[in-house]
């Protein structure tokens, strides 16, 4: 079945009006089986299955694969499902944690089979019914499950190990550079996992690695510049992580929206996100995801204009970052130390166009190389754009020399960079310096070019 042989679908409505369940419904009669005979061989009651045509319940990907086995199709009526998916807004809030893991579970396919399509635009309208529930829904009551082979606490360790191992990776090389492997573990390894036998305890702590898998893969496609597929699979792992019931992951998934709201210059949305995560992070107990949220939401009201309340908001997330104790916080929290908010400092300066508290901050944020590759980087444009005058930066010390001198420590990195936001970052110092015409500045020119060339990203 291809695209053109089907009818376009929608969610909602009557069996009638060309949604996901009336698709499956045309197949299944057009292959001459009765509803009967599909429930005996799929496995679902008669009743599932006709709800779920007939629009009254939502259709999973279990659903859709067992057509697809049913009706020998291929893998034609999954393509069916993954349309759906990459058509709609795929936003929805899954009523059940069957539903939320069948809904990863489609993106993830979607990533892997279309990867063009899901080029979509981020939407800060898409923002508003997962905000609301996640501050107005109460946790899961039960998200024991009695599925496939039954899964232990080894087989969610297992999952944390590959999230620190692609956290890992995004911060040295950046969104470009794992995601596709990232969305093929999920939907190979750890789809099958939701869809087995837990506990209630277990299925929670499986949530939670799994919301963390889809954060990590909402901020590659962020900083890769897929920043519709960023939202969709950010608003999953937030609706994964309503499940497990972990404050403090959701106050970093929250953050992380504000980040990307704040480099698509919606504040508003941006504020909105960070103050939710400041919320749950007070009520974690986390003092790390306290303090970044905190850090982040003063980067947002710098984006404002406010220079006062921004101010305020680093001082909160310093006096939160001094009440940190390591040892006892989540391992996906650990990178924010007084650096990483030293450098959230610096941007929330630039914002403002204080050239003078970027340099000052640049002290500490990049004293050192610690492999974080697309934050050095970032940082260090940050502090070359500060000794150049501009629009949003008056206060620049006006230094060819030593913003060409500055750059120069990314050269090492660039060839191996996949983030769009960094190479961005790279490409506005670099169109600044253009209207300098003096030998350092050809030189820098020259050298970047042969960096961002050996990267495929060359301007």
């Amino acid at each position: 079945m291809s695209r053109t042989d089907s009818v376009r679908f929608r969610r909602g409505g009557s069996s009638e009006d060309g949604s996901i369940g009336h698709a499956l419904r045309t197949v299944r009669e057009s292959a001459g089986w009765s509803i009967a005979r599909m429930a005996r061989v799929a496995a679902f009651s008669e009743s599932h299955l006709r709800s779920a045509e007939n629009g009254n319940r939502v259709v999973t990907i279990d659903i859709a694969e067992a057509y697809d086995r049913a009706l020998d199709a291929g893998g034609a009526i999954v393509n069916l499902f993954v349309v759906f998916h990459d058509d709609d807004a795929g936003d929805e809030w899954g009523a059940t944690p069957a539903e939320a893991a069948s809904s990863v579970r489609g993106l993830w396919l979607a990533d892997q089979r279309r990867r063009t399509a899901m080029a979509s635009a981020w939407a800060a309208a898409a923002l508003a019914e997962p905000l609301d529930r996640w501050l107005a829904d109460s946790v899961d009551q039960d998200v024991s499950s009695c599925g496939g082979r039954r899964i232990g606490q080894a087989d969610v360790d297992a999952v944390w190990s590959m999230c620190a191992a692609f956290a890992d990776a995004d911060h040295q090389l950046g969104g470009g550079h794992a995601r596709a492997t990232l969305s093929c573990y999920g939907d190979g390894v750890v789809a099958p996992l939701l869809a087995g036998t837990y506990t209630d305890q277990v299925g929670r702590r499986l949530f939670a690695a799994a919301a963390r898998l889809c954060d990590i893969a909402g901020f590659m496609c962020f900083d890769s510049g897929c920043q519709g597929l960023g939202q969709r699979y950010f608003i999953r792992a937030l609706r994964m992580t309503k499940t497990s019931g972990d404050e403090a992951l959701g106050a970093h998934i929250l953050t992380d929206m504000s980040m990307q709201a704040q480099h698509l210059g919606h504040a508003r949305e941006a504020l909105m996100l960070a103050d939710a995560g400041i919320a749950a992070a007070g009520r974690s107990g986390s003092a790390p995801t306290l303090a970044r949220c905190h850090a982040i939401r003063a980067r947002a009201l710098a984006l404002t204009g406010d220079a006062v309340g921004s101010d305020h908001a680093l001082n909160e997330a310093e006096r939160a970052l001094d009440r940190a104790k390591p040892d006892d916080e989540p391992f996906w929290i650990t990178f924010f130390t007084a650096r990483q908010l030293a450098t959230e400092s610096m941007y929330a300066a630039a914002s403002l166009g204080r050239g003078g508290l970027v340099r000052r901050h640049a002290a500490q944020a990049l004293d050192v190389e610690d492999g974080m590759h697309r934050r050095h980087v970032l940082a260090t444009a940050a502090l070359a754009l500060s000794y150049l005058p501009g629009e949003k930066m008056p206060d620049a010390a006006c230094d060819i020399d030593r913003a060409c001198e500055v750059m120069r420590a990314v050269l090492p990195v660039l060839g191996s960079l996949t983030s769009t936001r960094a190479l961005g970052a790279v490409s506005v110092v670099r169109h600044r310096l253009a209207g300098y015409r003096l030998p350092v500045v050809r030189e820098l020119e020259q050298d970047l070019r042969q960096c961002l060339a050996g990267a495929g990203a060359g301007s």
